[in-house]
């Protein structure tokens, strides 16, 4: 079999994976996760019962491929704002642009923020290069903050626990923000988060070399 042939029959495999994400995910979001099975994610991604089981072992694997997809892009599209801002170089003001873009983009999608409300949390960190090979559009968001550290010259006491710490606190805090405006409302809530963010990213950095 040529390069040329095993690069088409890799693009069809991608097709029907994505289009199995799709549906599941579009089914889990309307109907619910319980109601859902695993024929009517493979029909409405147009493909048999059978071939939906040589991607996924079932309904829960797909659904947790897809909460590190989804969580993947949302970070990556964070991350592609942050670009588009070059004035935003200094690597605590950029840990604030990521978190507001993630939040706000929630703040917007209700659906995707009961879909990943959960999960939006450290597992996405440490297995994010794991969803770079097998999807094409999204970055591995470990490599690209360790890179801004690296490129910035700064030496972090604990990176691995800083960017933990704003993660799990960014998840834990927003869900009832946003959907219930509890305890206080999103426009409320932003600034003493970004303080909290800041303060724990001062003290993160040892040293600038």
């Amino acid at each position: 079999m040529t390069a040329q042939a095993l690069s088409k029959n890799e693009i069809k495999k991608r097709k029907k994976r994505s289009a199995l994400l799709d549906s599941a995910y579009e089914l889990f979001t309307t109907i619910g996760f319980d109601k859902t099975t695993v024929l009517q994610i493979a029909l409405k991604a147009g493909v048999g019962k059978g071939t939906f089981y040589l991607y996924f072992d079932d309904k829960t694997d797909i659904r947790d491929e897809l909460i590190g997809v989804k969580s993947s892009q949302l970070l990556t599209h964070a991350l592609e704002a942050l670009q588009a801002h070059p004035e935003v170089d200094q690597f605590t003001d950029q840990l604030v642009f990521i978190t507001d873009y993630i939040i706000t983009a929630l703040s917007k999608d209700i659906a995707l923020l009961k879909f990943i409300s959960k999960s939006l949390s450290w597992g996405l960190f440490e297995n994010s290069a794991e969803y770079v090979k097998k999807n094409d559009d999204v970055i591995d968001f470990q490599k690209f903050i360790m890179d801004a550290v690296e490129r910035e010259g700064i030496r972090l006491k604990e990176p691995r626990l800083l960017i933990y710490t704003i993660i799990e606190l960014t998840n834990s805090t927003c869900y009832n923000i946003i959907l219930h405006g509890e305890p206080v409302t999103f426009s409320e809530y932003k600034p003493y988060l970004y303080k909290c963010i800041r303060l724990l990213a001062d003290d993160a950095i040892e040293d600038r070399a």
